[in-house]
């Protein structure tokens, strides 16, 4: 992040040689914006900041509005404050003062928000990036020290609770080695470092050749990156059991999507609480699908599937299968299957195995073969009749009560992330023509349109999606790249962003109504550098236009 770019971003948030008045509101999220003004309308609220105004309805996420400062057009409340105004005191942080006080605390945050744009600028390329050592790893992250300080809580957790549940003991080597966390500010920049050989469509992942567990913070869904951290974080795990066992794979992305589908918050003591194991209503519908066109997957063939056979659609009837395994009959197989877990996973004294060329560090892998796991797994979970068996998971899945728009809204959702821009169009369109009014699926819908070439029709969505959500910088952040003609796909930048394909040429944006969107997703959320780096553009365009 260059000087120059600092201070055009100072400029727009008024971090100038002189602090600039501004109000405060507070949204039901937990975020604290500062638009020069913030009044009542008929509607909610008018807020105005540097790029523009805009208007929020009274159910629209505002929770508190703080006038600060600037009281030419304040309204008071009652005869004390009208006695506060004529003395010329002002309201500040809820409390009246005196001018000078005022412009004192004014200035103590005008410089704690320069140093705090300072300290992001020097960490925003991750080869500088913050660093937390914690009992078992070692997390760098170039988001922000408080978004390291959480994942760095969330994976000690999760640790501490996976080894209560199937004891984590790793070599004398792994005892003493603490596994790398890389946690990035951007899809973008995840592909862009990745040292590993990874796809287009890759969220994160655990890479044992280097000892990493990398993943990226997704600033317009938090909870996709909890679920990807968590979810990594199990093949972590499973790995330091053993390090040279080679899972099968329908049985490890089911585990590991199990676990991951967590439940992130916090106690009374602000600890970091884990509840894994919840519904998949996306999954459940890909199966219920499957199982009414007779075309679902069956245990003999889910028990023998390789790799390269496993896709979105397996992985949806995997992961359903060690769901039931946990949840059938109040826990009737749960039990049996946390044993089998465990006993596989150490290699069980009498599992047989044979020994494999392996990616680890030993070149070589213990391999227990499919019709060995399946007889293990029936034997630990007491069950003699397959059939049986497979009735019972299908009965069960087909019986879960999902609510179809939410769950066709989520697996689009989930394919827009995957690139799988067709089966995400016709799922979200479904949705909201059902009536689902999320504007997350309006974006979606949005992003999948503009990176298959339905420019207008994309402009359209976010245009819905901002209406319906006017406080989410992402979205105005993406609009705002498809109003200057980049048209990209979700799962890259923090809101959704990645590869480019432009319209302009490659030349810098030009358009003001995509710089005004720009501008305000800066804004409302100062610390997104890929927001600000965006904006920027904007500035180096009117300097090439203004240049002979």
């Amino acid at each position: 992040m260059t000087s120059k770019f600092i201070f055009g971003l100072a400029l727009i948030l008024g971090l100038g040689a002189e602090p600039v008045l501004a109000d405060r509101v507070l949204t039901s999220d937990g975020r604290v914006l500062t638009p020069l003004k913030a009044r009542k309308s008929e509607a909610g609220y008018v807020l105005t900041f540097a790029s523009g105004s805009i208007e929020v309805g009274h159910d629209q996420g505002i929770s508190q509005v703080e006038i600060e400062g600037d009281m030419s057009d304040y309204v008071p409340q009652n005869e004390t404050e009208r006695e506060k105004l004529e003395k010329g005191y002002v309201k500040y942080r809820s409390q009246w003062m005196s001018k000078v006080r005022y412009e004192n605390e004014l200035r103590k945050e005008h410089e704690e928000m320069k140093e705090r744009l300072e300290e992001l600028a020097a960490h925003a390329d991750f080869s500088n990036a913050w660093e937390q050592e914690t009992k078992h790893f070692i997390v760098r992250s170039n988001t922000s020290p408080e978004l390291l300080e959480f994942y760095s809580d969330m994976l000690e957790a999760y640790y501490g609770l996976m080894d209560k549940r199937i004891g984590i003991k790793p070599t004398p080597k792994y005892r003493r080695l603490k596994m790398t966390v890389n946690i990035y500010k951007s899809s973008e920049e995840f592909h862009e470092l990745s040292a590993a050989d990874i796809g287009s469509s890759t969220l994160g992942y655990f890479w044992a050749h280097d000892n990493t567990l990398n993943f990226y913070h997704d600033y317009q869904d938090p909870d996709l990156a909890k679920w990807v951290g968590l979810h990594e974080c199990t093949h972590l795990l499973t790995f330091l059991i053993d390090q040279q066992y080679e899972p099968q794979i329908w049985l490890n992305e089911a585990v590991a999507d199990y676990f991951g589908s967590a439940i992130v918050g916090q106690d009374k003591r602000g600890k970091i609480t884990i509840e894994p194991g919840q519904l998949q209503t996306d999954r459940v519908l890909t199966v219920q699908q499957a199982i009414k066109n007779n075309n679902d997957t069956k245990l003999k063939e889910l028990f023998f599937i390789d790799r390269d056979a496993f896709s979105g659609f397996e992985y949806a009837h995997a992961w359903s299968f060690v769901y039931f395994l946990n949840n059938f009959e109040r826990g009737k197989y749960a039990k049996g299957f946390g044993k089998f877990f465990k006993a596989l996973y150490t290699l069980e004294k009498g599992i047989d195995f044979e020994i494999v060329a392996g990616g680890g560090v030993t070149g070589t892998g213990k391999k227990v073969s499919p019709a060995d796991i399946r007889d293990l797994l029936l034997k630990k979970i007491k069950v003699k009749d397959l059939d049986r068996l497979e009735s019972e998971w299908k009965t069960f899945v087909k019986e879960i009560a999902i609510e179809a728009p939410t769950a066709r809204f989520k697996r689009g959702y989930r394919a827009v992330r995957q690139w799988d821009f067709s089966e995400a169009l016709e799922d979200l369109t479904a949705a909201i023509d059902a009536g689902f009014s999320d504007p997350r699926a309006w974006a979606a819908r949005a992003r999948a349109l503009a990176f298959t070439g339905q420019r207008s029709a994309a402009k359209d969505d976010y245009a819905k999606a901002i209406a319906l959500d006017p406080l989410n910088a992402s979205f105005r952040y993406e609009y705002s790249q498809v109003l200057a003609g980049r048209l990209s796909t979700g799962g890259g930048r923090p809101g959704g962003m990645s590869v480019s394909v432009s319209s302009t040429g490659g030349k810098a944006p030009q358009d003001s109504e995509a710089k005004k969107q720009a501008g305000l997703a800066t804004e409302m959320a100062p610390d997104n550098d890929q927001f600000r780096e965006w904006f920027e553009e904007f500035d180096q365009a009117a300097e090439e236009t203004s240049s002979p």
